[in-house]
């Protein structure tokens, strides 16, 4: 590892929870942590998801007197807002909202003595909590989709979510993004514009690939094993890989991770998870998600060919390359740099043929080189990359 940011605050407004799926944000700012100062702060609660789950009996008295902060390692504190500061659209109780969020935040920042933070932000609706942040010595703000892409939007949703990203990208002191192509619809707005690509907790593999272990649950799924490792939504072609399992049915299906599918694409998933030859074994600790990809035969990257996977840098390309695994995917920008490690298929018509590629690709020969590919795309070479840009930029 190179010479890393050190002595500094680093402040990262998150849109989920620390310990939810492990995402780009958790690796970078566990590895900031060594040398400095982390304070990473979940999303602010929704009003009509606290009134549900205390309706459900899923939040109690003790949950709204919860502790604000927690700290998770040496030098690294996870922010929870207040239950009582749950974000709404009603003027007066948006009032008090908003104070109780600001007002817990604050004491927390003077608690840990932090000063003049490195913030970070990562999505466009947060241009709107500008007011809200503490005086930074440099605002990040950190691109790992095209947001406006993502489902669910009207047309006008999206035109606000382009505005507000405008507004945002000219706002902060430097822009990172984590694809080629973001980078290209990206850098216009802002000249201190970098691309810092995903990358692998390399260590984790390794030592997955070393132990014997495998969970148990592998004994009760045939091999081959076509695996899929990360959130399990819209984004994945549910048709195509139907397809594939009722062609294939001496192919197990394995897909690892949480349950996001939205209610349009829900029967399609219940379809495809019906199959006997189809398995999901749920969302696993970060810890475990090593020993659990090592035990694909093939790994799989079934998306949808639109606006979105067109911007995506996934982190499961790291991962199964750690893994060692021979890889599918529907032809997407972000592989076109691996061509030559992973199984293209052009359109969902040929994901078959680049699966049958796959499973034929695993020689330890070839096994080797994918490992020491990955080795070349540690989430350390991302924070050493990282670390010069800021102290770059640094006032």
């Amino acid at each position: 590892m190179g010479v890393m940011l050190t002595g500094h605050h680093l402040i990262y407004f998150a849109p989920e929870t620390w310990d939810g799926l492990w995402r780009n944000r958790q690796q970078l700012m566990s590895l900031f942590a060594r040398c400095n100062q982390v304070l990473y702060v979940e999303e602010i609660p929704r009003l009509k998801k606290v009134v549900k789950k205390v309706r459900q009996g899923t939040l109690s008295v003790s949950d709204f007197k919860r502790p604000p902060v927690r700290q998770v390692a040496e030098s690294l504190f996870v922010f929870q807002y207040p239950l009582l500061g749950a974000h709404n659209n009603r003027p007066v109780l948006r009032y008090l909202t908003d104070w109780a969020r600001r007002s817990a935040l604050k004491k927390t920042l003077t608690s840990l003595k932090v000063e003049k933070p490195i913030v970070w932000i990562h999505r466009p609706e947060m241009v709107d909590m500008i007011d809200e942040l503490p005086d930074w010595s440099m605002l990040i703000y950190h691109v790992v989709d095209e947001y406006s892409a993502y489902g669910g939007q009207s047309s006008a949703s999206r035109q606000r979510t382009a505005e507000r990203e405008q507004k945002l990208m000219e706002i902060a002191d430097v822009v990172v993004v984590v694809s080629d192509e973001l980078y290209k619809s990206k850098s216009p707005y802002n000249p201190n514009t970098y691309l810092v690509r995903n990358g692998v907790n390399f260590d984790a593999f390794d030592r997955a690939l070393k132990d014997d272990f495998l969970p148990d649950v592998f004994q009760t799924i045939p091999q081959p094993r076509l695996g899929y490792s990360g959130s399990i939504g819209d984004r994945l072609d549910f048709e195509m890989l139907t397809e594939v399992a009722l062609h294939h049915t001496d192919w197990s299906l394995v897909f690892l991770g949480a349950d996001n599918v939205s209610p349009r694409a829900r029967k399609q998933w219940e379809a495809l998870k019906s199959l006997p030859n189809v398995y999901e074994l749920g969302p696993v600790s970060a810890d475990q998600v090593p020993y659990f990809v090592k035990g694909f035969n093939v790994g799989l990257m079934p998306y949808i060919q639109n606006n979105f996977s067109h911007n995506i840098s996934p982190l499961k390309l790291y991962d199964y390359l750690a893994a060692g695994l021979p890889i599918a995917c529907i032809d997407i920008p972000a592989v076109q740099d691996f061509a030559a490690h992973i199984h293209i298929a052009k359109n969902p018509q040929d994901f078959a043929c680049a699966l049958k590629s796959a499973l034929a690709d695993s020689s330890e020969e070839r096994k080797r080189e994918r490992i020491d590919l990955a080795k070349q795309n540690t989430w350390e070479a991302r924070v050493d990359q990282l670390s010069k840009i800021i102290e770059r930029h640094l006032v």
